[in-house]
């Protein structure tokens, strides 16, 4: 019996590699903007509130709620920055889950082999 034909050992493996590169790519994301929210030298692409006439205090209260966290770039920072860090914990669960399955098929088919031997030794002892 092949050891790749046990389908728990391909689907484990392919985990474990989906896994390492989610993992390295949010731990290596997750620095880079961990990094630039640490710098603070974000870029502001919005104009100061004050130079729009047209605006008034209520119209800004209602209108610019969703910005009372930070800026827009220091939110879309943050935001990115979380995404990346559930992309890296869900490469680290995926290689774990990928461990399992593979260990289970190496498991499965030592198994197998074992009682595949075992009836012919069984009988030669006979």
């Amino acid at each position: 019996m092949s050891l790749w034909r046990n389908p728990l050992l391909p689907a484990g493996f392919l985990l474990i590699v989906l896994g390492f590169g989610n993992w390295y790519t949010g731990r290596d994301k997750a620095r880079e903007y961990e990094k630039l929210l640490a710098a603070g030298d974000l870029p502001t692409s919005v104009e100061d509130v004050e130079e729009f006439r047209e605006l008034t205090p209520r119209t800004n209260a209602t209108l610019l709620r969703t910005f009372q966290h930070g800026t827009d770039e220091s939110t879309l920072a943050h935001a990115k920055l979380d995404f990346y860090q559930v992309v890296q914990s869900g490469g680290r669960i995926l290689v774990l889950s990928g461990l399992f399955c593979a260990a289970a098929g190496l498991t499965h088919t030592w198994y197998r082999r074992r009682l595949a031997v075992r009836p012919i030794t069984a009988a030669r002892s006979a």
